[in-house]
């Protein structure tokens, strides 16, 4: 890993994701990128109607601030670079992305008022819909903590990447933490077909150097379920892969999506 971003609307909640997001950079030995895409009518940031180039000088200033308050804090060296974009979001992301060769995302779920919050929740949404690369997303209510357990919610009716895993298992060991992988089966006669069975086996096989457990749980609202395990097991962290698994695929498309982001008391890793 290279280079960590960090998408920021200048937000509590945003400071609390660049002190994660500095923390990832130091032990990936990677640099940290602040992001910060700015529009003319900015609402969501406190810039409505201010010119751009007001706008932009704004954003830089802040994105500076926000430069020294981490590098003040930390006890590592870090490379901290920044960057602000005239733009939408999604579309400015894109450029920087591929500029500067980023690895991992790292943001908020919500901003601090009810527009920031549905704008900076939206996008984080889209992002995953629309992005290639992995992505950390932080709940409003997060409390920083020591990662010791994680869950890894599982589509077992369609092959996972091994790329994909690889990443996740990149990651755990990093953390040196223990992971809990679940299925969310609809019917107990599905948990217990043979393709679910094997497609479980695999699972294990690939995850084999790191410390997991596998389970098999039956529900029909896969959100509240993946949620109550989450807290069952006490995880700091829910590892997800969206884009390439059909329940996934319906949850992070539809208005779920929000609910998965948003209720979750714990940071969400989407890989994808």
């Amino acid at each position: 890993m290279k280079t960590v971003l960090l998408a920021t609307d200048f937000s509590k909640a945003a400071n609390k994701a660049a002190h994660i997001a500095a923390q990832i950079a130091i032990k990936q030995n990677a640099r940290l990128l602040l992001f910060h895409s700015y529009r003319f009518m900015n609402t969501y940031d406190g810039n409505y109607g201010y010119p751009i180039d007001e706008a932009e000088k704004i954003s830089a200033r802040k994105l500076n601030y926000l430069k020294r308050r981490i590098s003040g804090r930390l006890e590592q060296p870090l490379e901290i670079i920044q960057c602000n974009r005239h733009g939408f979001v999604m579309d400015t992301v894109k450029e920087v992305i591929d500029e500067f060769g980023v690895d991992l995302i790292v943001m908020s779920s919500v901003g601090d008022t009810p527009l920031g919050a549905n704008y900076f929740g939206s996008i984080a949404t889209d992002m995953i819909d629309n992005l290639k690369i992995p992505m950390l997303i932080l709940p409003p209510k997060y409390r920083l903590s020591y990662i010791e357990n994680t869950v890894m919610a599982i589509d077992l009716k369609k092959p996972l990447e091994v790329e994909m895993l690889d990443t996740a298992a990149y990651f755990l060991r990093d953390l040196n933490a223990m992971v809990d992988v679940v299925y969310i089966a609809r019917t107990t006669e599905e948990a217990n077909t043979k393709e679910v069975k094997e497609a479980g086996l695999r699972v294990r096989d690939l995850l084999k150097n790191v410390p997991h457990t596998f389970q098999i749980l039956v529900g029909t609202n896969q959100v509240a379920e993946i949620n109550g395990f989450v807290k069952k097991r006490k995880a700091q962290l829910l590892i997800t892969f969206p884009k390439h698994h059909t329940f996934f695929e319906r949850v992070f498309l539809q208005a779920n999506t929000r609910r998965l982001v948003f209720d979750a008391e714990v940071p969400v890793l989407a890989i994808q």
